[in-house]
């Protein structure tokens, strides 16, 4: 891998998604030309595609890509927009195109993994997470290679509360490149969820991440920041955490998660202050409606007024 293909990629993997669209943008001006700037312009459209600017995902890649990684990519940005729209057939229709893409890709390349991941993907937004996790070939025996379906098939399993599982996997992704962003990104993961004396060594990660030299004191380190403060704040140190998304705030104060997170301080900080964090985080959602966190925020209140009117 080229050195600028592998910054893009590094980028991608930091959550630094402007960054990735940034970089890739500048080295494939011109759009699709070789395979570096396939790669390229792949990741910057799923960093497009993250930050729910599926337009931008399009435009990227073009509408009339052919190799079947930049269809997979574009076919992802079908799946959203058919989701957006409750449309059920749309959705199925897509889904059943991109499984097809499985069967036309090399094994044992990039190009390949990364479609397999986006199919898994597109699997895990549509609801199937044991399907995902089937085509990721990630089901806690360890037996994948490739680290991208790795890393979203442990990121699944822990939302299904397998830590055991996810650690498996960890665990053998670590023998195959335990030098890997992915993987140290997968140990703090595991860290997070399994708490206690584990949060210390999510820490260390994220410390580390936050000082990568390629995104170190620039806009692209928000993201290692804010996994730094919950990890701080996971070790019941509030003020180390609400210094540490300080700095964050100080370089890219419209980061979505960096207020949500200033939120979830505010009321570890001062119980007694709960109002003032609500009031914080609604403002948060408010500031961001295409977010996950607003997503997440009308749905909770939704089912709050529904339990109260039942109990009523």
């Amino acid at each position: 891998m080229d050195p600028t293909t592998f910054e893009v990629q590094s980028l991608f993997y930091h959550n630094a998604y402007a960054g990735c669209v940034a970089l890739a943008q500048k080295h494939a001006p011109n759009g699709i030309v070789d395979d570096a700037s396939l790669l390229q312009l792949v990741y910057a459209a799923r960093a497009a595609l993250a930050m729910n600017d599926v337009p931008g995902a399009r435009q990227l890649l073009g509408e009339d890509a052919e190799h079947p990684v930049a269809m997979s990519v574009l076919l992802l940005a079908d799946l959203k927009e058919m989701k957006s729209l409750d449309d059920d057939a749309g959705m199925a229709d897509v889904l059943e195109q991109m499984t097809t893409l499985l069967d036309v890709v090399e094994p044992g390349e990039l190009s390949s993994e990364i479609v397999r991941c986006n199919v898994g993907l597109a699997l895990y937004e549509s609801g199937d997470k044991e399907k995902a996790l089937h085509t990721l070939q990630v089901t806690g025996q360890g037996g994948s290679t490739e680290l991208e379906c790795v890393a979203l098939g442990v990121h699944i399993l822990l939302s299904m509360h397998r830590v055991d599982l996810a650690e498996a996997e960890y665990l053998a992704a670590r023998q195959v490149s335990d030098d890997s962003l992915l993987v140290q990104y997968m140990e703090a993961w595991i860290g997070l969820v399994r708490g206690g004396r584990a949060t210390q060594q999510a820490y260390y990660v994220y410390d580390e991440m936050s000082q990568n030299t390629t995104i170190a004191h620039t806009a692209h380190q928000v993201p290692a920041l804010v996994g730094k403060a919950v990890a701080q704040a996971a070790q019941a140190h509030p003020s180390e955490a609400t210094a540490t998304l300080n700095d964050a705030v100080q370089l890219d104060a419209a980061f979505p998660l960096v207020g949500a997170n200033q939120a979830v301080l505010a009321a570890l900080s001062a119980p007694t202050s709960s109002a003032d964090a609500e009031a914080l985080a609604r403002q948060h959602a408010q500031a961001q409606p295409a977010s996950e966190l607003a997503q997440l925020w009308d749905t909770k209140r939704h089912e709050l007024e529904e339990a109260l009117a039942a109990m009523a």
